[in-house]
């Protein structure tokens, strides 16, 4: 079983309360949302869905389905970041089974967060029925014999497509579908990534995005991993090289 599971020291997020103390002119439940999400630009409807969802007492599934460059990955790295009892696994690199045999370590975890969960063949995604309906879990093979339960466990996940997920996945999720970025706001979205994050002047990091689309990238993951070996100091022509040498180097099937 192949797994990849990350979990972190994270301050609790109780009653709307992100890590990090609210500013006191933050009163409603949507500038709740907005400030825990302050890092990703637009979905502003979507977020308040999501912290709605994490603060429920339910157990909510949500499932983000679209094409990349879309932020979905992002939204459930941020939710990660920032709250405690949360596990993040990148399917690409796990299995069902896998998964399910970490969760045996993290049994009081409030939220799953799976991305890519389209890549799990649907033979492992079965393993989530009773998970997602009633938070138990039973695995009675001769080699693997599981059997607990999760108190209202919720998975929030993404995927590419629907294609790929058995009916009775889908139809335990509350599905929102992303539209894919306009090249204008990729760069909007690229702005506002990098300068909240790494702090870099909005021209330099405008460049990188627009020099991204020249390339036909708009990956949002691609901007980010770009931009942490940019240096502030770093002109254009530098700025080419690392692009066009990172971009040289990617798998061209990733």
């Amino acid at each position: 079983m192949i797994f990849k599971s990350f979990r972190k020291d994270k301050s609790s997020l109780q009653h709307g309360q992100s890590e990090q103390q609210p500013q006191s002119n933050i009163h409603t439940l949507e500038e709740r949302a907005l400030d825990f999400f302050n890092e990703i630009y637009s979905y502003d409807d979507l977020k308040e869905i999501l912290y709605r969802g994490i603060l429920s007492e339910h157990n909510v599934n949500i499932l983000l389905v679209g094409p990349p460059a879309t932020s979905k990955s992002l939204l459930l790295q941020c939710i990660h970041e920032k709250l405690k009892d949360c596990v993040y696994y990148d399917a690409v690199n796990s299995s069902g089974p896998g998964i399910i045999q970490d969760l045996t370590n993290h049994k009081n975890t409030r939220i799953i967060l799976i991305d890519e969960i389209d890549k799990l063949n649907k033979k492992d995604q079965a393993v989530f029925y009773n998970l997602m309906e009633t938070g138990e879990i039973i695995i009675t093979k001769k080699d693997n014999k599981i059997n607990f339960t999760m108190d209202n466990p919720k998975i929030f996940a993404t995927s590419n497509g629907i294609e790929h997920l058995n009916k009775p996945l889908r139809s335990r999720f509350s599905i929102y579908r992303l539209q894919e970025y306009s090249d204008k706001d990729f760069i909007k979205i690229s702005v506002h990534l990098i300068t909240s994050k790494f702090h870099f002047p909005s021209i330099l990091s405008a460049l990188i995005a627009q020099l991204l689309l020249e390339k036909g990238e708009k990956d949002i993951r691609k901007v980010l991993n770009i931009a942490k070996l940019i240096r502030p100091d770093d002109d254009v022509k530098k700025i080419k090289k690392i692009i066009e040498t990172y971009l040289k180097y990617q798998d061209s099937h990733d």
